[in-house]
């Protein structure tokens, strides 16, 4: 009798439920936190079809089968209607699942029906999860896509929504994994509409975006990515960061003894082969370390090709152009309209600067090589061989060096302390530089100097985490190349295993005269309050830093910031500063507009450059009609500065 009974209510609730009408009451009711009036039941499940359907026969209909209620605040469901209610939609599930095929277009461009096994393994082989956790979340994609009106899905799409029930059942790390690198369409389509972008530059921008990602996302550890990604730190050539050093420096006599070992031609190159087969040979190796480096090839001692080159009996003064043809082409596969090459003489070779500037193309002058030159403290000999560069124009791209120092920089103004005066020679690899943005320090610390100094110890400590990182990236990325391996053992004497640990460390900062004039209320140049502290931030520095190198036998070394049109153009810097017209950064240590005398300004500056181990240069600007660069000149030299550059206002 039981089960009679029990079929026959089976029947009951069956029938009472078998209209789509009565199970979409049973389902507004059960979305609804308090009951609902008839009026109220009547708008949201019939709309505008009030007189379609007698309402008020299926209301009664489930009120009769137990499944309603009715009070005077309204209709609810029962505890019973409720139970029903999960059954129905538990048989909704499965017929959707049965009779529904979401369609799927990957990423490799073509269209594959949903697949609950792909999602586990997707879980498990890139999320890195369990694998009785990835079956869950599967489940739960599976069921939630099923009470949806979506037939066509997008991988990326589909990947959006997996991490959002991720992060709904806490697992923000296994999100984290499974974060995609691209570029978004919008910044896509920008980078399409600009002119200026030829093809090439369009593809190597978005390629560029990704492996930015991929170390902002993936490589490093967040508080270290948040770092760079709030200004407080910042990462030169953040697209090559992990895969390759920042700068190599190479004595021109090592190449050209590379090349003469390689041709058989014992060094005598003006008997051995004609000088423009030098001169490709030398172009071509050139090349082959393009691969490793993101800022620039500093080649040292540049004075012995040219002099090698005036010894041929067929070279005249215009095959310089061959020359300067080849840097520009070696520059011009950057396709960034920078230079990528530095170089330095030991003496100005007026000859060649003469035929580089009477064939000066404006439009290739970005991607003309920097120079570093270098000059003897004599009076006569400045005369004799820097003021004749100047008779040509002030030429922008031109820095000297001290050559009784040896104190030779590339373009990030590191020192690389060649031995130009002694027997051996020394090529060297810097890994990279690293600046503090000191001005959001002084944001934070609100005039209180303990607290500066403490931020300024903690970021340099900070700055000693990116280096462990680029260190193990690079070690990792170059371990097993074999061109790379090769460059090392024919050119780095420090290569090998511990190559990485020999390489030279740069620390900078920027914003220097900002945080100053912050902090101390007036600029460094013009009071001795604001001085002071400026040179107590930086020796602090160099004091961790020299303890670093000291106790775990490093080679890090603080240098000044350099200039560089990308941090101008990042866009995180003028965030920090009220009036965007201000200049986010400069590479001077004295501050361009100063009404200090020229003497005063040296003076000042070598108080810097006496902390700036790694590398400092005086920037003396000038307007184009000055009329006492040579006495300018003069006192420069006399100060006995390491590097300077004379540029136009």
């Amino acid at each position: 009798m039981d089960s009679d009974k029990n079929k026959n209510l089976l029947e009951k609730q069956l029938k009472a439920v078998g209209k789509k009408v009565r199970v979409d009451i049973l389902k507004r009711l059960s979305s609804s936190q308090v009951p609902l009036t008839y009026s109220a039941l009547q708008k949201d499940i019939l709309g505008n079809n009030s007189n379609s359907i007698n309402l008020s026969f299926h209301l009664n209909t489930l009120k009769n089968s137990d499944l309603i209620e009715n009070r005077e605040d309204g209709y609810s469901l029962t505890v019973l209607g409720r139970q029903i209610l999960r059954n129905i939609l538990s048989i909704e599930q499965i017929l959707n699942v049965q009779n529904k095929s979401i369609m799927i277009r990957t990423s490799k461009y073509s269209k594959e029906p949903f697949d609950l096994g792909k999602i586990e393994e997707y879980l498990v082989k890139e999320g890195n999860m369990e694998v009785y956790q990835a079956k869950q979340i599967a489940q739960e994609v599976e069921e939630r896509l099923s009470k949806t009106r979506i037939e066509y899905l997008t991988a990326p799409l589909m990947r959006e929504y997996i991490n959002g029930i991720l992060l709904e059942n806490g697992l923000e790390k296994v999100r984290h994994r499974l974060t995609r690198l691209g570029t978004p369409p919008f910044e896509v389509s920008q980078y399409f509409k600009n002119t200026n972008l030829n093809p090439d530059l369009f593809i190597k921008k978005l390629g560029s975006d990704i492996s930015e990602q991929y170390l902002l996302l993936n490589l490093l550890p967040n508080k270290l990515a948040d770092l760079y990604l709030s200004g407080e730190i910042y990462l030169l050539h953040l697209n090559y960061w992990s895969l390759r050093p920042l700068s190599l420096s190479l004595d021109t006599s090592t190449i050209l003894q590379f090349i003469a070992n390689k041709t058989n031609a014992s060094g005598n190159f003006e008997t051995s082969f004609n000088f423009i087969r030098l001169i490709l040979e030398f172009s071509n190796l050139l090349k082959t370390f393009k691969p490793f480096f993101s800022e620039d090839l500093l080649l040292g001692n540049f004075d012995h090709l040219l002099k090698i080159l005036n010894e041929n009996p067929g070279f005249t003064n215009k095959h310089y152009l061959i020359i300067l043809s080849e840097l520009l082409y070696f520059n011009s596969t950057y396709t960034d309209e920078r230079s990528h090459i530095t170089i330095n003489l030991n003496n100005a070779n007026t000859y060649f600067f003469n035929e580089i500037y009477n064939h000066l193309n404006e439009e290739l002058y970005p991607t003309y090589p920097n120079f570093m030159i270098g000059y003897s403290d004599s009076k006569s000999r400045t005369e004799e061989s820097l003021m004749p560069l100047f008779k040509l124009g002030i030429p922008q791209k031109l820095g000297f060096f001290n050559a009784t120092e040896s104190k030779l920089m590339n373009s990030t103004l590191n020192y690389i302390n060649h031995p130009f005066n002694h027997d051996t020679t020394t090529n060297n690899i810097i890994l990279d530089k690293i600046l503090i943005n000191l001005y959001t320090i002084a944001l934070e610390s609100h005039h209180n100097d303990d607290v500066f100094l403490e931020l300024v110890q903690e970021k340099v400590n900070e700055i000693f985490q990116f280096f462990s990182f680029k260190k193990e990236l690079i070690g990792k990325k170059l371990h097993n190349s074999k061109p790379w391996n090769r460059l090392l053992t024919s050119f780095f004497t420090n290569g090998g295993k511990d190559w990485i640990q020999n390489t030279i460390k740069s620390i900078s900062f920027f914003g220097l005269n900002e945080a100053i004039k912050l902090q101390c209320g007036i600029e460094i140049d013009r009071i001795d309050k604001s001085e002071k502290f400026a040179l107590e931030i930086l020796t602090l520095i160099k004091d961790i830093i020299s303890e670093k190198n000291l106790n775990e036998n490093e080679s890090y070394f603080l240098n000044q910031p350099h200039d560089g049109a990308y941090l101008y153009q990042n866009g995180k810097i003028y965030s920090y500063y009220q009036e965007k017209e201000s200049p986010a950064y400069s590479m001077d240590l004295i501050r361009k507009e100063s009404k200090l005398s020229l003497e005063k300004r040296l003076t000042l500056f070598k108080k810097f450059e006496s902390l700036l181990n790694g590398g400092s240069i005086f920037n003396h600007y000038i307007d184009l009609n000055h009329k006492n660069l040579k006495e300018d000149l003069e006192k420069i030299i006399n100060s006995k500065i390491s590097a300077f550059s004379i540029k136009l206002n």
